[in-house]
Order: C-alpha cells, then structure tokens, then sequence
C-alpha cells in the first residue's frame, strides 16, 4: 500500500531532523555531473509542496493556502548545482552531496527506475554506514537522559532516554556498499504520475 506525502521541504527534511553527515563526498569512484541529470527531470506535487528538476536545479514549490485549503500563493526556491550542491552518478544510481553552513556533505540518492518512477533515498540511521568499509565515524551526538552529548559510539548507554541527533562518518564508501545499504530502506517515490508517496 502506498501512503502519499503533505510532502517534504526541500532536501533532508525528507524523512526527520537528525542528520547523517560525512567528511568527503559520496561514493567513492561517483563520477561528478556538470549539469543536472535528465532522466531526473519533472514535476512532482503532495498538498502543499511540490519538487521540480530542471537544468536550472531542484525547486521547491511552497503552495500558500487560506483557512479553506485554497491556494492563494506559489512561492519557488531554485538550489542549482555549485560548490556546496553537488551530483555525482554511481552506475544507476545518482548521489546528491549538500553542504549547508558546514564543511561536512549529507547525501540524497536518486535511482530512476524503468517505469518513469525516481526513488529518492535520504538515510537517517547511521546504524546502516556503521562497519561500512571505507568509511569510519568520528563522533555522533545524541541526546542522553536529556541532555546533548557527543560520543565515538553509535550504542550510548543511557538510563532513560536516548535519541540520535547526528553522526559524522570520514571517508568513502564504494558504490556496491551504497547500493547494499539501500537494500535494507523504503524509499519515497517520485511518481511518473506526477505525486509523491513514501514505499513500504
């Protein structure tokens, strides 16, 4: 059964606040695009966003309602490809790398399937990087019996409660490690029938 999205704010608020970040940009051996990829090209819309790709980026469509869920304003945000926004394609896959106020890179993965769908992956376990060979964490912050602590282990001991905030990985993974990760999580799907809706 598919659930479709009110959908998603533009790159990793995607699927929850914590973060996965890394030193270096993903996958070792990805080769780096120039311009957006054209087979992920199109429109996408849930209530009140929507997603465009184009040759002139990613777009975020904010669709301002009033109190009876008419739309009254359309606002646009255009991310192009830069120094900070970046795309490299990993065999059938294709890796979006994203620095915003920060040296380290969090990563988006775009497969285009042969039905016209786009899987987007955005991971927020860093359970699934740990062991991963060629990459290393550095620290991770959670919150420990509430209170924010930064620690080398993704298995804190905790008395009462434990939340994951962050995780910093160093190195690179290899393309056949990313697509194994993969395996194991549901992605949201960009509908070739122009919605969006999360896998399951």
């Amino acid at each position: 059964m598919k659930k479709v999205l009110p959908i998603l704010a533009l790159f990793f608020a995607l699927i929850s606040c914590s973060h996965i970040y890394f030193q270096e940009v993903q996958p070792k051996k990805g080769i780096y695009q120039t311009e957006m990829p054209e087979e992920l090209f199109g429109v996408w819309f849930g209530s009140t966003e929507g997603w465009q790709m184009n040759e002139y980026g990613i777009t975020n469509i904010d669709l301002k309602t009033d109190s009876l869920n008419n739309v009254i304003d359309t606002v646009y945000r255009t991310t192009p490809l830069s120094d900070s926004v970046q795309f490299f394609k990993a065999t059938d896959l294709y890796v979006l790398n994203a620095r915003e106020n920060s040296n380290y890179w969090e990563i988006m993965i775009f497969q285009a399937m042969d039905s016209g769908d786009i899987h987007v992956y955005s991971i927020s376990d860093p359970k699934v990087f740990y062991g991963i060979k060629g990459l290393e964490l550095e620290s991770a912050n959670y919150y420990i019996d509430d209170e924010l602590r930064r620690v080398k282990t993704l298995e804190p001991e905790a008395t009462s409660s434990l939340k994951f905030q962050s995780a910093v990985f160093s190195g690179q993974m290899k393309i056949r490690s990313l697509k194994r990760v993969l395996k194991s999580i549901p992605p949201t799907v960009l509908s070739c029938d122009s919605t969006i809706y999360e896998a399951e």
